[in-house]
């Protein structure tokens, strides 16, 4: 667990000021912009919002990347999608009953690199001890209150390693064994190491979720009952070894060693997790059970088996192995076509959770479930969704809330593009336009500790 060797422990006297540098900082937009020289510290540029009317307004240097007032110097509203992300803010609020979270005064607009028609909107969202930028689903339709719930569950992770993780080819090339859309590899794999210190994108997460969580709850009626199940991958992480594997490009012992690094990842971040949910929770002063997604946990045992044999399971294998344990919602997919590849079976495991936590297959209603992640996994309450529907589960039953933030520092490459911090090479320390060294670590701390 990542530690900065102080307490945790604010005094009164210094909370205030804090509290007053944190406000500060939220009115910020912080962008970190990677060097194109991988022996440079990425550049941090502080952004503030400008009154000279202009709306909206670029972020410098940035390409795609937006902040919008909700109003113009004209008192009218400039952007659609931003009113309608407004909206659906102060219709949370509504639907928990105490008008918390509220509508901010701006939002923030990533803009898509292909289509700038296709962007996805954060409005400002401000609660009685912080404030975030949201975007946020399923409020459409939303009738009645949350206290018409008889319990409430929330889903939150975050994934392992980002760019601490280094896996090498015979040719000392760096494999990009995790990124999305990878091909197969063709060269073979000879090691894999990971940095002992957390990457900024896990510490960030972690912190940002917590915060945004701690503060969803503070929002929520106490007398509903409330569980948080932490879904940090563990045995998902395994099967991206397995195509390298089966293709003789990677050995048993590099697939061992890779399962190895997972699960101590897994285990760090599943601790750090835990302890800063319940941290930021201790405020709220109610009842909240923490508990851990299993996610595909009973397969670890025979992919193991598998590794030291060279008899590797494939997708549609492995399903029905999920599909044949005690776990009452794996048992209902059996009359679906198994998954066509491992990535697809990841999927279904992190849906699987979404539709447990929503009251499938109990037939009896009356949860509701609330996705708190990352802007990039919102898919995944989409395709629990569309499960549910083809297992002929009422609407009722299915998954309905989920509530995005928007990352506390949006990373730039060196052209300028947005990238998620899980691929930027954006490391602990940046320096300012002025040659000042910052821990970005501290800054996250500044923001949401």
């Amino acid at each position: 667990m990542h530690t900065h060797g102080r307490s945790d422990q604010i005094s009164p006297a210094a909370r205030g000021s804090a509290e007053c540098r944190a406000e500060t900082l939220h009115d910020e937009i912080l962008v970190a912009e990677e060097s194109e020289h991988q022996d440079q510290p990425p550049v941090l540029h502080r952004h503030r919002p400008h009154n000279d009317g202009s709306n909206p307004r670029s972020v410098p240097g940035a390409h795609g990347l937006l902040r919008v007032a909700a109003v113009d110097a004209s008192g009218v509203s400039p952007d659609k999608a931003v009113n309608r992300a407004l909206r659906r803010i102060d219709a949370l609020g509504e639907f928990f009953g105490l008008n918390t979270p509220e509508a901010g005064s701006d939002a923030l607009v990533l803009e898509s690199r292909r289509d700038q028609a296709n962007k996805a909107v954060f409005a400002g969202a401000r609660f009685p001890r912080s404030r975030h930028r949201l975007f946020v689903k399923g409020t459409k339709g939303m009738a009645g209150s949350v206290t018409d719930a008889d319990h409430i569950e929330i889903i939150t992770g975050v994934c392992l390693f980002s760019t601490r993780l280094h896996a090498i080819d015979e040719h000392g090339g760096n494999i990009p064994l995790l990124r999305p859309g990878a091909e197969r590899l063709t060269d073979r794999l000879r090691r894999i190491t990971v940095d002992s210190k957390l990457s900024l994108y896990e510490y960030e997460t972690v912190m940002r979720l917590s915060r945004v969580i701690a503060d969803l709850v503070g929002a929520l009626p106490p007398a509903v009952p409330l569980t948080i199940t932490i879904d940090v991958p563990r045995v998902q992480y395994y099967l991206y070894i397995l195509d390298a594997f089966e293709d003789g490009l990677a050995s048993a012992d590099v697939a061992r060693h890779w399962f190895h690094l997972v699960d101590d990842c897994h285990s760090r971040l599943q601790r750090l997790f835990e302890h800063r949910l319940r941290s930021a929770l201790a405020v709220t002063d109610r009842d909240v059970t923490i508990r851990t997604a299993s996610g595909l946990a009973p397969l670890a045992g025979c992919l193991h088996e598998a590794v030291t044999t060279g008899n590797l399971p494939q997708a549609g294998d492995l399903f029905s192995r999920m599909v044949s344990t005690d776990a009452s919602v794996w048992r209902l997919l059996q009359p679906l076509h198994p998954p066509a590849d491992y990535e697809h079976l990841i999927f279904i495991s992190h849906a699987v959770e979404y539709l447990r936590a929503a009251g499938v297959p109990g037939g009896e209603g009356g949860g509701l479930c609330m996705a708190v992640d990352d802007y990039t996994e919102r898919q995944i309450l989409d395709h629990s969704q569309r499960l549910g529907q083809r297992l002929g589960q009422p609407e009722e039953l299915l998954p309905s809330l989920g509530i995005y933030s928007a990352e506390a520092l949006q990373a730039l490459t060196p052209a300028g593009e947005p990238d998620p911090l899980y691929l930027a090479g954006v490391g602990r320390y940046a320096v300012e336009h002025t040659g000042r060294p910052v821990d970005l670590f501290h800054l996250v701390d500044r923001l949401y500790g």
